[in-house]
């Protein structure tokens, strides 16, 4: 069954994943990538701009009007999506990637949760995931917006969401390919949690992550189905060594 990696502070583990067992997504303009955090403005056709904003002033600046209109349908595009981003490679274990414990780990302070991908779609047969697949470091370039007058906006909004979404959602430069990123996508304009009771096989802490918190971390799960590592540095890579608790899990 093949495993996928979320690395996360030790305090965000702490207080809200590990008791309430579940992940909760993001919007794309809070994750720390440059595609998502600027503003998304691309071409269309017949979109109606004038009617959808028609707060904007089009008499006076027909120009920036537009190019404001642009950006506020394609921040509309980006608001409807809900993501969570994992580690996954069928080369390297999870829990090796140096780079994610400096950037999403606190430099090693923070832990890595290790997730049977199985169990974790299954838990989550409930939830309308859109889409769950490993994010294109060869990005594509974005489609045309090709408005249907029959069509609400919402429902516009929807349809190119669902035409270019590997463009839009699932694409990085080569720079990020190191990552190894797999990324969940739910189409939904609020935060959604995803349950990991079930499938969360696995805890690691970092170099430096403090043992003093190791009692507040044992007290939520269930040492026999949930295994903690302490990683390693050997031989210029990580390495795990698996960690043996007496702390009682809270009922």
């Amino acid at each position: 069954m093949p495993k996928i990696y979320h690395y996360t502070k030790l305090s965000t583990a702490i207080e809200f994943i590990l008791p309430s067992m579940t992940l909760r997504t993001n919007f794309l303009n809070k994750m720390n990538g440059p595609k998502e955090n600027q503003k998304w403005a691309f071409g269309g056709i017949n979109v109606p701009y004038e009617t959808l904003y028609s707060d904007l002033d089009y008499e006076t600046d027909s120009d920036k009007a537009h190019f404001d209109s642009m950006s506020r349908f394609g921040e509309e595009i980006k608001s409807k999506i809900q993501a969570i981003c994992f580690v996954y490679s069928e080369k390297y274990k999870g829990y090796e990637n140096e780079m994610m414990w400096a950037q999403y780990a606190e430099n090693h302070k923070g832990i890595c949760l290790e997730i049977d991908t199985d169990l974790f779609v299954e838990e989550n047969k409930h939830i309308d995931i859109f889409k769950f697949q490993d994010i294109n470091y060869s990005p594509k370039k974005n489609e045309w917006v090709y408005w249907n007058r029959n069509m609400t906006k919402e429902e516009n909004i929807e349809q190119h969401i669902k035409r270019d979404y590997e463009a839009l959602f699932l694409s990085k430069s080569h720079y990020w390919r190191k990552e190894y990123e797999k990324r969940l996508l739910i189409i939904s304009d609020n935060y959604c949690h995803l349950n990991i009771k079930k499938s969360l096989t696995g805890i690691y802490y970092g170099l430096f992550t403090d043992r003093n918190y190791d009692v507040a971390i044992q007290q939520f799960i269930d040492g026999e189905k949930t295994k903690t590592y302490r990683v390693y540095f050997e031989d210029n890579g990580l390495k795990k060594m698996e960690r043996k608790s007496t702390v009682h899990k809270i009922v």
